[in-house]
């Protein structure tokens, strides 16, 4: 009795084994005669049989009947609708499997070259994934394309830079910066790729990291703007406006028609002239203000309807004048204290034109309307005053 079940046994491992290869046949047959999902559900369970598992052949086939059903356009089409991408997918690793195994029993060169093309569609569905906002499929299906390029030596850079990108939208930070750091290895899109590397670092939080990478940027970037840009603002958020001012005065020489990087540079000298009178430093915060003023003034000329530029001269000049008027009216000296006031109210009258400017530029502004009515008070423009006040009450 125990023979007859070993042999029963025998008997039925070997019908499993003539089994597998008549499925990669029918497979084929069915493929063949266009029945793809039959064609299917007889080629997956070959992939992983101990025999035909490790025939090219079964691989080739099976890369065929995904890449039919992936570019399949009949009238029914849309019975396909819900494996379309898995077909890619497995089209693609179906072709990868069988050059890896190869073969003289098919045409190598056939399967290489299927195998790129449906790599290179890979590229499409990684757009239409990133363009619906589902940047971890995105970021695979980049990655598929950037790999299957590979495999012939042809770095495609713009692959591997995408893929970094959807990478970082998907918050796989890790990855993101492997496939940045292939782009950058190769040269591609240096300045993007070495901010989105930085930006990696700051959305964990590591402002570390975050530093270091775009001080090692710059030193193989030295004249990037963004770059630039990027440090300007980290400087800017922990008030170190020295070199803030430093990264501006090489930002401004790149770039000397940017009338947003001279408000910057006059905004920050501005908000160091404002320091210096906190700490009693007057003769510092004198010339920063007489540079910050002249930035703000080439800004305004670079862009004469640059609103924020314009305001700033004014409130500028304003708070200069209001200083004048407080420091005259601290003398006992009458004589003395007519001429300060004098200079002081004719220092507020230099205000007038920019603010007004800027109150032109933008009529519905309450801080400019505000200084106005304050401006016009002072300087003894009743009329004015009451117009102002009126447009501050509506």
């Amino acid at each position: 009795m125990r023979k007859m079940i070993l042999g029963g046994i025998a008997i039925l491992s070997a019908s499993l084994t003539i089994a597998q290869p008549a499925k990669v046949l029918n497979a084929y047959n069915y493929m063949n005669d266009g029945e793809l999902l039959k064609a299917k559900v007889e080629i997956d369970p070959a992939t992983t049989h101990e025999k035909t598992s490790i025939d090219a052949k079964t691989w080739y086939y099976r890369g065929q009947i995904n890449e039919r059903i992936y570019f399949y356009n009949g009238e029914d089409k849309a019975k396909f609708d819900d494996i379309r991408e898995q077909s890619l997918v497995e089209g693609i690793e179906s072709y990868k499997k069988a050059l890896e195994i190869g073969s003289k029993r098919i045409d190598m060169n056939d399967v290489r070259s299927r195998y790129q093309q449906m790599g290179a569609y890979a590229y499409q569905e990684g757009v239409n994934a990133f363009n619906a906002k589902t940047f971890g499929k995105a970021a695979d299906f980049f990655k598929m394309c950037y790999d299957v390029k590979q495999r012939e030596k042809v770095t495609d850079s713009a692959s591997i830079f995408n893929a970094g990108i959807a990478y970082l939208n998907d918050k796989q930070y890790e990855n993101a910066r492997q496939a940045l750091n292939k782009a950058i290895e190769v040269g591609y899109n240096l300045e993007t790729s070495y901010v989105n590397i930085a930006n990696s670092y700051d959305q964990e939080g590591n402002k570390e990291m975050y530093m270091q990478t775009l001080s090692d940027a710059r030193k193989a970037l030295p004249n990037s703007q963004a770059l630039v840009t990027a440090e300007i603002n980290i400087y800017l958020e922990s008030k170190q406006y020295d070199k803030a001012l430093e990264n501006l005065d090489i930002a401004i020489s790149n770039d000397p028609e940017n009338k947003t990087l001279f408000f910057a540079r006059g905004n920050i000298l501005d908000n160091q002239q404002s320091s210096f009178l906190e700490e009693g430093k007057k003769a510092e915060a004198k010339e920063a203000g007489v540079k910050a003023l002249a930035d703000y003034n080439k800004a305004l000329d670079l862009d004469p309807t640059y609103f924020d530029a314009a305001y700033s001269i004014g409130a500028m000049i304003f708070n200069d004048g209001a200083a004048m008027v407080n420091d005259a009216n601290a003398l006992t000296d009458d004589k003395a204290y007519k001429a300060a006031k004098a200079k002081a109210e004719q220092r507020l009258q230099e205000a007038l034109p920019y603010l007004e400017k800027a109150h032109e530029l933008k009529p519905e502004d309450v801080s400019t309307m505000t200084s106005l009515k304050d401006l016009y008070a002072r300087t003894n423009q009743m009329d004015k005053y009451q117009e102002m006040n009126e447009k501050l009450k509506n």
